[in-house]
């Protein structure tokens, strides 16, 4: 008996010291982790697809390189690639100006038909599920062939749906890709990305409780101030990480415009992905074309991480 009173007493003992060794590091103590091998398959893929065409393209930014004028060399430079896209004020200017056009006014009318869309399909209606899913159809298909759909079964002067119904109210038919270029392209981008700002937002409202929404409801409030009050506000993380990738991916446009208006008429449509293949491919100038290259790159990353930054929560909490 004695030696087991002892072995209790020696046991209890460990258990009053054990928690002193079990202290938390002191805040501010970096944490040393170890390389997990199984991700360097992963590491030299990314690498691979993604830095190494970089450095390429940065690389060749800083040569003169005419691929179908071989005898003039592949020259180094500088930053003359640049200087010239800068100073080009008959077309880089107005190019950036027709690229921020499209991006804000095709992400504007996403977010509207997003919000709109995930406010009704989050309501308990008849068909639901299967309302989803037909909403989700322009997301789904490709670029190319929704960009085909709308010019010659939309907004075809002579067969399109939207100008049978003008000339069936007795209006004329409009020749939208030649009157309005790149309000139609951007009317087909939104078009695209609406169903993504809808499946976004409507994650977002199915994590609202639906006590805040009867408490609303109890009060009185109407269903604009409903929205504008509680649900907005608690949507603030959803509509964040639409902006973020929308912008970033309507940014890229180029097989609608490639398909419907060709960049014209003139340069209406010529945004900066296009006019970097146009330097590219129409004039052969593959220097140029990589510098505008690295200034678009420039340009997305920018743009993302002054999002997230004016995104980010400022609470102590995080701060901390």
């Amino acid at each position: 008996m004695s030696q087991a009173n002892s072995a209790m007493r020696q046991d209890s003992q460990a258990l009053k010291v054990a928690p002193s060794t079990l202290r938390a590091a002191p805040p501010g103590t970096p944490l040393k982790r170890s390389f997990n091998w199984l991700h360097l398959p992963a590491l030299v893929f990314m690498i691979i697809m993604t830095q190494i065409p970089f450095v390429l393209a940065l690389w060749f930014s800083l040569h003169s390189w005419n691929l179908i004028q071989p005898a003039l060399g592949f020259p180094f430079v500088w930053l003359a690639n640049y200087a010239a896209a800068f100073t080009d004020t008959a077309r880089f200017w107005p190019v950036m100006g027709h690229t921020a056009e499209l991006v804000f006014g095709a992400m504007a009318l996403a977010l509207v038909g997003g919000t709109i869309l995930a406010l009704l399909l989050n309501r308990p209606i008849p068909g639901r599920n299967i309302l989803r899913g037909l909403t989700t159809i322009p997301f789904l298909v490709t670029p190319s062939v929704m960009a085909l759909v709308w010019k010659n079964l939309l907004l075809s002067p002579s067969f399109g749906l939207v100008d049978w119904g003008l000339r069936g109210l007795g209006l004329p038919a409009v020749p939208w890709f030649s009157s309005f270029p790149l309000e139609s392209v951007t009317a087909i981008v939104a078009w695209e990305w609406t169903p993504f700002v809808m499946l976004v937002l409507l994650a977002g409202l199915q994590s609202i409780p639906e006590e805040v929404l009867e408490a609303a409801r109890v009060d009185g409030t109407g269903p604009f101030m409903t929205f504008w009050l509680i649900i907005f506000p608690m949507l603030r993380r959803a509509y964040e990480v639409a902006i973020l990738f929308g912008t970033i991916f309507i940014f890229q446009t180029f097989g609608e415009i490639y398909l419907t208006t060709g960049g014209g008429p003139g340069v209406a449509t010529n945004t900066l992905p296009y006019y970097t293949y146009q330097t590219a491919f129409n004039s052969w100038q593959i220097g140029q074309a990589a510098a505008l290259g690295v200034i678009g790159v420039a340009i997305a990353i920018g743009a993302a991480r002054v999002m997230l930054r004016f995104t980010a929560d400022n609470t102590p909490e995080e701060r901390d």
